[in-house]
């Protein structure tokens, strides 16, 4: 298989543990997918802006040494964007990003793209200013070479208005897209959940949506698909990066030879997303994790 790029960014997750002891591991969104699509033995490169600070300098040696391509991430002189997880079941966020350095990318070049098969968007570093536009420019550019292009909106309140402008470009341009019902409720306000979805396929009927229902599992919706997986039931550390390690095993089971049907697809993205849980933090579960958890359920 050839490769993936991950546009977006990385920050530093300082993580309430529910006594106001805190722990700092990377995260971010597109980051997140690039280490899960690497430890899954798929080539990965990050496409985001890393800081020079002491943080950017720790994000810089934990993608290395967990295999991630860096050679397309340019490094900055301004500070690592930080995400406060105030509580970890459902996740919530403070972010404290003005000026970082993920809102800091410009874009890549041209042989950026040598071998490269799909492109990953996701994340709220993609409506980001100033590089809003130095995003939406390779995607537009994935589209336009023929790449499987994937879309994670992972919506976030406090940039409510900049999502809402952005993510219809994105959807109009995407192959694979995941959102989770607060997603279509935070990016289409005036709609419900089941009309924001109608909607986003109205916005690009060939493309396949990664519905996640949180402990419900999750839907498959494409053209003459809608398929349904309860999920699978897992002792949770922590729900964060469980998102985006369903989308990775997603684009990972679209990708891998030889072709894998699509119920096999969503159920290895649900068992991703279930291994994540398992551990504190982002973590990218590794293949054995992923089939112990299929195997467990259903023996």
């Amino acid at each position: 298989m050839s490769g993936v790029l991950c546009f977006g960014g990385a920050v530093m997750d300082f993580v309430n543990d529910g006594h106001d002891h805190w722990q700092v591991r990377a995260g971010g969104s597109a980051w997140n997918v690039a280490r899960v699509l690497a430890a899954l033995g798929l080539p990965t490169a990050f496409a985001g802006a890393l800081s020079t600070d002491p943080f950017g300098e720790r994000l810089l040696a934990e993608g290395a040494a967990q295999g991630l391509d860096l050679r397309h991430t340019p490094r900055v002189d301004a500070p690592t964007a930080l995400s406060v997880v105030h509580r970890t079941h459902p996740a919530q966020y403070t972010f404290y990003a003005d000026g970082a350095a993920d809102s800091r990318f410009s874009g890549v070049a041209e042989e950026t793209w040598t071998g490269v098969v799909a492109a990953y968007f996701g994340g709220i570093t993609l409506v980001r200013d100033p590089a809003r536009d130095a995003f939406l420019t390779p995607a537009r550019a994935a589209r336009a070479r023929g790449l499987l292009v994937v879309y994670d909106p992972n919506f976030r309140p406090q940039l409510a208005d900049a999502y809402q402008e952005e993510y219809a470009q994105y959807v109009a341009l995407a192959d694979l897209i995941k959102v989770s019902e607060d997603d279509l409720v935070g990016l289409m306000p005036h709609l419900t959940p089941a009309e924001g979805l109608e909607h986003l396929r109205a916005l690009n009927p060939r493309a396949t949506i990664l519905l996640t229902l949180g402990d419900q599992g999750a839907r498959l919706i494409g053209p003459e698909l809608d398929l349904h997986h309860p999920g699978y039931p897992v002792q949770v550390a922590d729900t964060i990066g469980a998102g985006d390690a369903s989308i990775a095993g997603l684009l990972y089971a679209t990708l891998r030879p030889p072709p894998v049907p699509p119920p096999q697809r969503l159920a290895f993205a649900l068992a991703c997303g279930a291994a994540a849980c398992t551990r504190p933090g982002a973590h990218a579960p590794t293949p054995n994790e992923i089939h112990t958890i299929q195997k467990e359920t259903h023996p």
